[in-house]
């Protein structure tokens, strides 16, 4: 008897273990087939898939893990976060969950959705609890860039670069901010640092062209931007430099040829293409080409209604209408206005010997001479403007100073328009002398 309530509990047993097994194996058929349906559906299918099964199991985290996926390429970042937040509370203490991979998720939506202050907090957790990990402070120095705290977003990349000093992209990216900073040593520093790793890195090429001009190296700045400007990112900007470069070294075709080749770049923005507009408009002038140099300065205009000195050039064209010799003065290029200069300083005074000869940033022109002037030698330092607006009290005051550092006994200032009343009024009982339009036609009349 014993022996078949034994065998009766046994084949029970075994009963009851073949419904288990069937029901286990029907839910992981079942799992399988809706996790194959939203694999080949669209992403609605997907997710409607996906929510069958965690509805089914809740602590299912591989089928959740794949529904936020879909979420995240949907741009619907709100429901990403829930069930991010959901693996935080249904996957506490369970090893697989990556943590870290969750925290990065999370601020990944968070910034998606606009929400900086969360993003940070969620950054700034990283950082504590993997003090190990660059990423966490590259994203905060990328988030601090945005903000505009230059200074904190150059502290996060540089704990970044402590942790990982290899690593290229972070090298570069402290380099840009450096320079965006305007700390143009450190910038330069560490763009090297980041060459070095990569010589054909254009955008690293591009900032130090972008330093070297500011260092005044125009042959190094070059260089650069001939290698940045194979990359289509910087091709607009770097060919632009270029230009001023070859400019600046008075190849003036070379010049022109590179403006006119980028005015219509599509990856230049409208300020950048109104300065492409000037400059070759300056080189048009510089080639005695008056009326292309018009035409820009014109559609440059016609875009903004005021834009550096350009109503100011399109006056002095219609001032010089009736005057061959002042119009030769104020559209002449610039070498050839150099030289007329020198002309004038020569016939203002007797014996005059020219010692120096200096062009301004501004386009004027400074001369220092020695002469004799009113039958007495003396030295004489010349300022030339041109402009049809009228020259004020501090561009005089800078002048007079100037006087004094040469230590010139006479200074004469001349110009194509005339002198504010101010500045006429410092003149007095100094020797200076400021020459308008009047005084300036009179001796170009007689030269």
């Amino acid at each position: 008897m014993l022996i078949i309530l034994i065998i009766i509990a046994f084949l029970f047993l075994l009963f009851l273990g073949s419904l288990y097994t069937i029901r286990i194996l029907n839910k992981l058929k079942l799992k399988s087939r809706l996790k194959k349906q939203g694999q080949n559906g669209n992403s609605q299918d997907k997710i409607d898939t996906f929510l069958k099964v965690l509805r089914r199991n809740p602590f299912d985290l591989t089928t959740r893990k794949e529904l936020i996926k879909v979420y995240m390429e949907q741009n619907n970042f709100k429901e990403a976060l829930i069930h991010l937040n959901n693996i935080l509370t249904y996957g506490k203490g369970k090893a697989e969950i990556d943590e870290f991979e969750i925290y990065t998720l999370l601020a990944e939506c968070s910034l998606k959705m606009e929400n900086t202050e969360e993003a940070a907090k969620l950054f700034a957790y990283l950082i504590k609890n993997y003090p190990d990990s660059p990423y966490p402070c590259v994203e905060l120095g990328k988030l601090e860039k945005t903000r505009g705290n230059l200074e904190k977003a150059c502290q996060y990349y540089s704990r970044a670069l402590s942790l990982e000093p290899k690593n290229k992209e972070i090298i570069k990216e402290l380099g840009i901010l450096l320079f965006e900073s305007q700390k143009y040593p450190e910038a330069l520093s560490t763009l090297q640092d980041a060459l070095e790793i990569d010589p054909d890195d254009a955008e690293v090429h591009y900032y130090i062209g972008e330093i070297k001009t500011i260092y005044t190296q125009p042959k190094d700045a070059f260089n650069h931007f001939l290698k940045s400007k194979n990359s289509e990112r910087f091709k607009g900007k770097s060919l632009f430099q270029i230009g001023k470069i070859l400019r600046q070294f008075n190849k003036l075709e070379q010049a022109q040829k590179v403006f006119a080749s980028i005015v219509g770049h599509p990856d230049l923005d409208r300020d950048d293409k109104l300065e492409i507009m000037y400059e070759l408009g300056e080189v048009f002038l510089a080639q005695g080409e008056l009326q292309h140099a018009l035409a820009l300065w014109e559609k440059i205009l016609s875009v903004t209604s005021s834009y550096r000195d350009v109503k100011d050039k399109l006056q002095q064209y219609e001032q010089t209408k009736s005057s061959a010799v002042l119009r030769a003065y104020m559209m002449a290029p610039r070498a050839e206005f150099i030289e007329l200069c020198k002309k004038i300083a020569q016939t203002f005074a007797k014996n005059v010997v020219l010692i120096r000869t200096s062009p301004q940033r501004d386009s004027s022109v400074e001369i220092f001479s020695q002469a004799v002037y009113h039958n007495l030698p003396t030295t004489i330092m010349f300022k030339f403007f041109r402009g049809a607006s009228n020259i004020g009290q501090l561009a005089v005051r800078e002048f007079y100073e100037k006087i004094k550092e040469t230590k010139a006994k006479y200074g004469v200032c001349i110009t194509t328009s005339d002198f504010s009343e101010d500045a006429r009024a410092f003149s007095e009982g100094r020797v200076l002398e400021l020459l308008g339009k009047k005084e300036l036609l009179r001796i170009l009349s007689r030269r």
